[in-house]
């Protein structure tokens, strides 16, 4: 899923975030135990998202772009860009799979909040404690698409330290996409 590369998005700066993500040679007893349920590591939101839309595409990581054109004044056409496979990351039956799990996880599952009425979406939702681990900081998240039969959106929210008492929920990420959708 190239996590911890570059996604070679055409916008300038983009981080590489290898020296975030662990390896054999890089990971204790903790960072296995932490990594097992999704935390320890951080990826830029744009890695999290191209990687999310091959599971959800049948499988296909594409380049990421953020424009289809560029015209000129007049309106005209100077550039196309057109969608680049770079590799398949699973296979299409796994990809099918993987939407169905994640269409359960909001219709029945902790995406419950997420979903707009009359809509079917699929998601899913995160919850990490931030270190000192003291049960007060947490980054909440909720990545989602729609619609759940033949994704053509992808919607991704991150909240940092919700400006609440308990910060513990995804709810907080759900709503927002919710009303985002």
């Amino acid at each position: 899923f190239n996590i911890g590369l570059k996604t070679n998005i055409d916008l300038a700066g983009e981080a590489r975030t290898a020296n975030l993500v662990y390896n054999e040679n890089t990971m204790n007893s903790a960072e296995l135990a932490t990594a097992s349920f999704g935390q320890g590591f951080n990826v830029t939101m744009i890695e999290m998202v191209t990687a999310f839309s091959s599971i959800i595409n049948g499988g296909y990581y594409y380049e990421p772009h953020m424009v289809s054109k560029i015209v000129n004044s007049n309106g005209d056409t100077i550039k196309n860009i057109e969608p680049r496979v770079l590799k398949q990351t699973i296979s299409a039956t796994t990809s099918e799979q993987m939407r169905q799990y994640l269409y359960a996880t909001v219709a029945e599952g902790t995406g419950k909040s997420a979903r707009p009425a009359g809509y079917a979406i699929g998601g899913k939702t995160g919850t990490a404690e931030m270190v000192p681990r003291d049960h007060t900081n947490y980054v909440v998240s909720f990545i989602g698409f729609a619609p759940a039969d033949d994704p053509q959106v992808v919607i991704y929210c991150v909240v940092d330290r919700p400006n609440v008492p308990r910060q513990d929920s995804a709810k907080y990420a759900t709503g927002i996409v919710k009303n985002i959708l």
